[in-house]
């Protein structure tokens, strides 16, 4: 009677098996092998109640055998307490499906110790004593990460949607760098464009976590998130205690970088007249020197804001408060020399005044007898809190690197002919973009000329002497009431994160102060010489806002 109701079920499944594999040879290869199997079943004396379900559940579970073959994927069978089991055991189970998927799952989110015996021994077939001889560990040891699998597998069948808001709502986080990125661009290259990476460093960053509990958090199986936690490790965005990870540098949000915003900006308005007068007296010598007086207009005005930044309102008061005598960066791998610290922002959120005050700390690019010259080099902040446009952050079209800008800056002032230097000419066709940066400019002919101030070593020293008396006399008249302001302005830090240089920890305390003060000094012509409206930032400088940057060349 069951073999008769079997063959009446032969449509019904040629019709399924036409439907998942849109192929008709391949429909009946699949039709066959389920007929035949339940002929097989059928002869050992079983009893199938409802043919119909019985036969489509064999039907999908070979048609999946069939991909994972045509594809090479793994696939576990389930038995009692997880052992390789015959046929006949797989029919009994045959309708646990859904718990086979969740055993996957379970296996997925195991760590490599256990996860690769399982794999091997429950998905691949391999025996005990072949798993100890490719691992080269007693047999013991394989029984007794399988049993320690097993348990962990259990222990999570019921608990699989336990996942962290990461998983489905994951942050967005930059890395941000003091000192000297290394030779592969690190530590931004460790993070950037890895999603992964960025809300593992979000998610180890409150307290140390097992990397099997960082992987269920997020959602990714281990296989995938352990490669980037070594990624992580060996760069020193992580480290490990014991069998944990965490972030080993400071990470802010949102909320971390305007809550001091008021306070900061009512201080410097307070302020204004004690550290104006440093500032002013350091700029009457500058603007008495025979370079300056040289200078166009506009290499006058981005001298001016290149020493108000340098200086900023503080001089090295925070150093002298806090004897903060530490290095504010390490030894890294690849060779540099950097102190990290991330930026964290969650989707719909957004910055507040942040964008205001942006400054990308000081950099410079050096060479020395390069070609005709003892020794080129520019020095430059980025005052990205006003509405400039930064020479490195473009498209890939216009994007030139320091030392490539370096050697153009050299050509231009120069006049250099390239063709006996070797000189990449393709960069060339970067002038029209820096031009509307205003670092170069046209001449009347139409030649290019440098629109930043172009110094001698020996100016260059005489400068950095001027704003050193100017920090130093910054340092003394500051010094009080900064300390004053600061007592309550620190960022929390986790317990466990002790490598983050104190400076750090003030730095959403501090971060208005320079293009604030700037700004009021604008106001007030302390820097004069363009149209400034602080309501709609407008500047007439050659329709160009000066950029923060000097050129050195011997």
């Amino acid at each position: 009677m069951q073999i008769e109701n079997l063959e009446n079920q032969t449509n019904f499944l040629l019709s399924a098996a036409l439907h998942k594999c849109g192929n008709l040879e391949e429909a009946q290869d699949l039709t066959q092998d389920t007929l035949l199997a339940a002929l097989n079943y059928l002869s050992k004396g079983n009893i199938i109640n409802d043919m119909r379900g019985w036969l489509m559940t064999v039907l999908t579970r070979k048609f999946y055998q069939k991909l994972r073959t045509k594809y090479q994927i793994a696939t576990i069978t389930i038995g009692e307490d997880f052992d390789i089991t015959d046929a006949s055991d797989c029919f009994e189970n045959i309708g646990q499906t859904d718990e086979a998927e969740q055993v996957r799952k379970s296996v997925a989110y195991l760590s490599k110790l256990h996860r690769e015996v399982i794999v091997r021994y429950y998905m691949n077939g391999e025996s005990v004593q072949k798993i100890a001889q490719a691992l080269d560990i007693p047999q013991g040891t394989v029984k007794s990460r399988l049993s320690a699998g097993r348990e962990q597998i259990k222990k999570e069948l019921n608990n699989m949607e336990n996942y962290e808001k990461q998983s489905y709502e994951p942050v967005q986080m930059w890395v941000s760098n003091s000192g000297s990125s290394s030779v592969c661009g690190e530590p931004q290259s460790l993070v950037q464009n890895d999603k992964i990476a960025q809300n593992l460093l979000w998610l180890a960053y409150e307290k140390p976590v097992t990397e099997v509990d960082l992987a269920k958090a997020i959602g990714i199986p281990m296989a995938y998130v352990e490669p980037v936690i070594k990624k992580l490790v060996d760069g020193e965005l992580m480290k490990r205690v014991g069998n944990k990870v965490y972030t080993d540098f400071m990470i802010s949000t949102r909320d971390d970088k305007v809550k001091h915003i008021p306070a900061q900006k009512k201080f410097i308005e307070e302020n204004q007249d004690l550290f104006f007068k440093p500032l002013k007296d350091g700029l009457e010598k500058i603007r008495d020197s025979v370079y300056y007086k040289r200078f166009t207009e506009h290499q006058k005005y981005a001298l001016e804001l290149y020493v108000m930044t340098e200086c900023g309102v503080t001089g090295g008061a925070f150093n002298e408060i806090y004897n903060e005598t530490c290095a504010y960066t390490y030894d890294r791998p690849n060779g540099g020399t950097w102190t990290a610290f991330g930026h964290v922002w969650r989707q719909g959120e957004d910055n507040g005044e942040t964008y205001r005050y942006g400054i990308a700390g000081r950099r410079w690019s050096q060479l020395e007898n390069y070609f005709d010259s003892k020794k080129i080099a520019f020095y430059v902040y980025d005052l990205e809190g006003f509405p400039i446009r930064i020479y490195y952050k473009t498209g890939r079209e216009n994007n030139i690197e320091d030392d490539d800008l370096l050697k153009l800056l050299y050509m231009v002032e120069s006049g250099t002919n390239p063709e006996r230097t070797g000189f990449n000419t393709e960069l060339f066709k970067k002038i029209p973009w820096l031009v509307k940066c205003g670092i170069l400019k046209y001449e009347a002919d139409g030649k290019p000329t440098l629109d930043i101030p172009v110094m001698s070593t020996e100016e260059w020293n005489s400068l950095c002497e001027i704003i050193g008396n100017i920090k130093n006399n910054l340092t003394k008249i500051m010094k009080a009431p900064l300390a004053e302001f600061l007592k309550d302005k620190k960022q929390e830090l986790p317990e466990h994160l002790t490598s983050v240089p104190l400076f750090y920890q003030y730095l959403w305390s501090c971060n208005v102060f320079t293009l604030e003060a700037i700004r009021i000094a604008l106001k007030r012509n302390i820097i004069n010489g363009w149209d400034y409206d602080d309501e709609i930032e407008t500047y007439e400088v050659n329709g160009t806002f000066p950029y923060s940057m000097i050129f050195v060349k011997d």
